[in-house]
C-alpha cells in the first residue's frame, strides 16, 4: 500500500476515534448542561455543609404525648437553623436519673452521662442539653450538683470542640417549684463553667393549658413549636 493511502486512512480512524469521544454520554453524576447548577456531591461541599446537631432530654425533648412522638421540639429547630438533627431524648431520664421499665431498651433507659457515647458516635458539630425536671422527683439538690457537674465535665471532655448549648429545665403550665428553679442554678453554673451556652428559656408553657397535651404533662404540638422558636431566638445570630 503507498504511503499516501495510510497516511489517508490513519487519518480517518483518529477522527472516528476523536468523534466517538465527543459523542460518549457523560458518566452518571458528572455535571449536566443546564440553566441551573446543579449540586455537587463531593463530601464536605455545600451539599453536605449541614452542622449535624445531637439532642440530649427526657421526653419533652422525644415529643412525647403527641404526634410528633420521637421527633419533638429538636425536628423544630433543626428546620429553622439548618440543621441535621440526631435525636438521643429518653422519656423519664435526667441528669441523675435513669430507669428500668418496660418500654425501655435491655440495658435500660439511661441517665444522661449514659448517653455520651452514642452523641460521640455521631461526631456532632452541636450538642443541645435540655431537661432536668424528672431528677427531682428522686434527688435533692445537693444530691443533684454533683451529677449535673460530673455529666457537663464527662460531655466536654468527649466533645472538647462541638458547641454545646444547654437550656434551663422546662416545666408544664402550673408555676414551677422552687427545687426547679434551684436545679435552673445549678445546670447554669456547670453548663458555663465548661463552656457552653447556657439559654434560660423562663417558663414558657406557664398558665398556658392550652399548649398541653390531653396528658396534661407534656407539651402538645404548639408547646413544642414554642420552645423550639424560644431557643432559636436565643442562640447567637452568628451560629446560623
Amino acid at each position: 500500500m503507498r504511503p499516501r493511502t495510510l497516511l489517508i486512512l490513519a487519518a480517518a480512524l483518529l477522527g472516528g476515534v476523536a468523534l466517538a469521544v465527543l459523542l460518549w454520554p457523560r458518566a452518571a453524576g458528572e455535571p449536566q448542561p443546564s440553566g441551573t447548577p446543579t449540586q455537587s456531591l463531593t463530601p464536605g461541599s455545600a451539599a453536605d455543609a449541614r452542622e449535624v446537631a445531637v439532642f440530649i432530654g427526657d421526653s419533652y425533648t422525644v415529643g412525647a404525648g403527641t404526634s410528633l412522638s420521637g421527633t419533638g421540639f429538636p425536628a423544630m429547630l433543626g428546620a429553622m437553623r439548618g440543621w441535621e438533627v440526631v435525636n438521643l431524648g429518653i422519656s423519664g431520664t435526667g441528669y441523675a436519673t435513669d430507669r428500668d421499665e418496660s418500654w425501655c431498651p435491655p440495658a435500660g433507659c439511661l441517665d444522661y452521662a449514659g448517653v455520651i457515647p452514642d452523641a460521640v458516635a455521631h461526631d456532632p458539630d452541636v450538642v443541645v442539653v435540655s431537661g432536668g425536671r424528672n431528677d427531682l422527683s428522686r434527688n435533692t439538690i445537693d444530691e443533684l450538683e454533683p451529677a449535673v457537674a460530673d455529666f457537663y465535665a464527662q460531655l466536654r471532655e468527649a466533645l472538647p470542640n462541638a458547641r454545646i448549648v444547654v437550656t434551663s429545665p422546662i416545666w408544664d403550665d402550673p408555676p414551677p417549684p422552687r427545687a426547679l428553679l434551684e436545679l435552673s442554678d445549678v445546670v447554669e453554673r456547670e453548663a458555663t463553667r465548661v463552656g457552653a451556652e447556657y439559654l434560660d428559656l423562663g417558663d414558657p408553657l406557664e398558665g398556658r393549658p392550652d399548649l398541653i397535651a390531653p396528658d396534661g404533662l407534656h407539651p402538645n404540638e404548639e408547646g413544642l413549636r414554642l420552645i423550639a422558636e424560644r431557643i432559636d431566638e436565643l442562640l447567637s445570630a452568628d451560629a446560623r
